[in-house]
């Protein structure tokens, strides 16, 4: 199933795991409830099925071979795709994926590698790894997306850099997570004006305590707003679905597209309960 496709006719709903959560027991538990799990590429953990922790494997193999389990499940797979961890030698295993029936990715350019011992990225840029992907298989390649933030200083080269990475070959745009609707509503309406004719979808976010928006705002510099704040510190039981109320109310009525995720403590981690609207346009 292409997401992309499917998102203009249908709701959909989706849920993100990291590989740790890629086991019999959580994928019973989605199966025929999601139309899609995505998986992050992250390092290896203690209790990974795809790769132990003793196997020296990238992030990349790693969600990929998660991507593997998740579609042998019967469940569609977006593993995540990035420029700091995809070398030209996976291009051969992801090609094989896409045979086997891979029919979603989601291209990003990852965190920038922890210093003092930087890496080498074969892929520079994420629209040369787009542009990569789209080629593989004769053309036959799989539904890409990509990212746009809209937190970004500098709205109009994001503008500029999420349509490129349309023209190179993405099938679908995920906004950043989103604590404030007015800016992602401002960041819609920006791309809209700029051509965008792929379906975007809206990061909701429900987070799990003050204290893990917190982390996620400092790790990924996402401002959030005085109210969410208060909302979280005076209602820790119910603030967090409240804080995700709003934004659901709004894009609901608007008929626009939007996912839902939870955030644990100290990392992210997203349970099952991701939700998008097909977009307009």
């Amino acid at each position: 199933m292409r997401l992309s496709d499917r998102a203009r006719h249908h709701n959909l709903v989706t849920v993100e795991l990291i590989p740790d959560r890629v086991v019999p027991g959580d994928l019973a538990l989605l199966r025929g409830r999601v139309d899609a799990i995505t998986v992050p590429a992250l390092r290896n953990g203690h209790d990974d099925p795809s790769y132990p922790k003793s196997f020296a494997v990238t992030p990349q193999r790693r969600s990929l071979a998660s991507a593997a389990i998740i579609n042998r499940a019967g469940i569609t797979a977006v593993p995540s795709l990035t420029c700091r961890d995809c070398r030209r030698s996976d291009l051969s295993m992801i090609s094989s994926q896409v045979e086997d029936g891979l029919g979603n990715v989601l291209i990003v350019y990852g965190d920038p590698y922890p210093e003092p011992r930087p890496g080498t990225y074969e892929f520079t840029k994420t629209n040369e790894l787009i542009r990569e992907i789209s080629s593989l298989n004769g053309g036959s390649d799989p539904c890409i997306g990509a990212v746009t933030n809209q937190h970004v200083s500098n709205r109009e080269s994001e503008i500029s850099r999420t349509i490129s990475r349309v023209d190179a070959g993405a099938d679908f745009i995920v906004t950043n997570v989103a604590f404030d609707s007015e800016s992602v509503l401002e960041h819609r309406d920006s791309l809209l004006e700029a051509g965008l004719n792929v379906p975007l979808f809206i990061q909701v976010s429900i987070p799990l305590s003050l204290d893990n928006v917190l982390f996620v705002s400092h790790k990924f510099d996402i401002p959030v707003p005085v109210h969410v704040r208060k909302k979280l510190l005076n209602d820790p039981a119910g603030g967090s679905l409240a804080v995700a109320a709003k934004p659901t109310r709004l894009y609901t009525e608007r008929q626009m597209a939007f996912t839902s995720h939870i955030y644990s403590d100290n990392e992210i981690r997203f349970l099952p309960i991701g939700i998008c609207w097909r977009q307009l346009g």
